[in-house]
């Protein structure tokens, strides 16, 4: 049966082959000295932008038309980096080799962004295909990081990125956690609770303190800004089990086993402290769970007294975030156990917020000024068009919000990679302009 082509499913189709390419395109290979996936990058969303103004003149439209503040930016963006080529071209034309890199990705983030604030139909299967590449390259990820396993120079330059390696699988993490909590199927579910566990095992290896503090944010985050029914409290606490298990046991094996490179290393007073943590923390949940009464739809009961519980211990634990990154001398606390267990939950983060560089920072050294600038006015624009956007009754949108607002945070730390950039940079923007559910 053939399928009628229309412009909906053309631009399916594009939007399924950028994020292929993104989630694949882990090492940057260059083709005569221009990053590969830069091309490519800008090839497809200049394919996609003229089958746009193409059919948006068939049906008598006007594109690109300026509805919001981010249009007006995104058109200022590609002026900006077609001027920079034109000048770079005519001045330093003895110079050898020009890097124009960069120019590209402004451009194609410039037009995706003209391309969903004008109306695009978000899909849940981009979700899973989001987690089908992240699951295959998290296998080439552990295949890396075996003590026996697939070693060369390109796959160390894979293992040596740590913030691109916790921004990619951060990502594959935070959707499989919200895909368990939403599906009621058995079978699916079961696949995404594995794929979780492969994400959180994959940044246990990668060893990025950053990642894991971010990574238990949001699952505190989640019944805050979803509604907090008691499924989703349940399956959003059995992950969390898995996680902090994980975790916790991390120790025994990189200290007591040869399955892990040797270079990596978890403390085992650490873990006993964790361990402690867990057990206080389960405590106080299942006090409150015994309390909901035998036989009530667990689907419709709305936990708003836990939900509040979340909300302050998640305020809690982002003061403390926040702590760490102002000051990062925890080290020097006095000795106890009290004291010692402050330790491992800061110094940690303290140790690798020292040697981690801003994402922003890096916008304004290695590009220039008015493109950090640009940078800035669009996180500000965007932010406020999430806040606009959230509403209790928008499951989809609302978590696609906290990946975005994760994915903020990480600009904060460090550069996650033009690959990830497209793919949380299209989910945040599906989440400030998506449709109501």
């Amino acid at each position: 049966m053939s399928h009628k082509i229309t412009y909906p499913w053309l631009e399916d189709k594009c939007i399924c082959i950028l994020l292929i390419l993104s989630m694949f395109s882990v090492f940057r290979i260059k083709v005569a000295g221009f990053p590969l996936y830069s091309l490519l990058l800008l090839t497809i969303t200049l394919v996609w932008l003229f089958l746009k103004i193409l059919y948006a003149g068939r049906s008598g439209e006007i594109f690109p038309t300026i509805r919001y503040l981010t249009d007006t930016v995104a058109i200022t963006v590609i002026l900006y980096a077609i001027i920079s080529v034109m000048v770079k071209l005519f001045s330093a034309s003895e110079e050898g080799w020009i890097d124009f890199s960069w120019n590209a990705e402004m451009i194609a983030l410039a037009v995706i962004c003209l391309l969903i604030s004008a109306g695009v139909q978000f899909k849940t299967f981009y979700l899973d295909l989001l987690l089908y590449c992240g699951l295959l390259m998290a296998g080439l990820y552990l295949l890396c990081s075996l003590t026996d396993g697939l070693r060369n120079s390109v796959t160390e330059a894979l293992l040596s990125d740590t913030a691109q390696i916790s921004s990619y699988f951060l990502l594959i993490g935070m959707i499989a956690v919200y895909a368990y909590c939403a599906c009621r199927d058995r079978m699916r579910s079961i696949f995404y609770m594995l794929v979780s566990a492969i994400s959180f095992f994959v940044l246990f290896l990668n060893q990025n303190a950053i990642s894991l503090w971010l990574m238990g944010i949001f699952f505190l985050m989640i019944p805050v800004v979803l509604r907090p029914t008691a499924v989703l409290v349940k399956r959003s606490m059995q992950l969390l089990f898995i996680y902090l298990f994980m975790l916790s046991n991390m120790s025994l094996l990189t200290e007591y086993t040869q399955i892990i490179r040797a270079e990596i290393s978890y403390s085992l007073e650490y873990s006993v402290y964790l361990d402690l943590l867990i057990a206080l923390g389960g405590v106080a949940f299942f006090y409150y769970w015994d309390r909901i009464p035998e036989g009530v739809d667990l689907s419709r009961l709305v936990l708003k007294k836990m939900q509040k519980g979340y909300r302050f211990t998640a305020t809690m634990f982002l003061v403390i975030f926040a702590a760490i990154v102002v000051d990062g001398g925890w080290a020097a606390l006095s000795e106890g156990m009290s004291y010692d267990t402050i330790r491992f939950l800061t110094v940690p983060l303290a140790q690798t917020l020292g040697r981690s560089k801003s994402g922003i920072l890096q916008c304004f050294q290695e590009i220039g000024v008015l493109p950090g600038m640009f940078l800035l006015v669009a996180i500000v624009l965007l932010m406020g068009r999430l806040h606009r956007n959230y509403a209790p009754d928008r499951p989809t949108v609302n978590i696609l919000i906290l990946i975005s607002v994760v994915f903020m945070i990480q600009l904060l730390f460090w550069n996650p990679g033009i690959h990830n950039i497209v793919c949380y940079f299209y989910l945040l923007l599906t989440a400030c302009f998506g449709q109501k559910e």
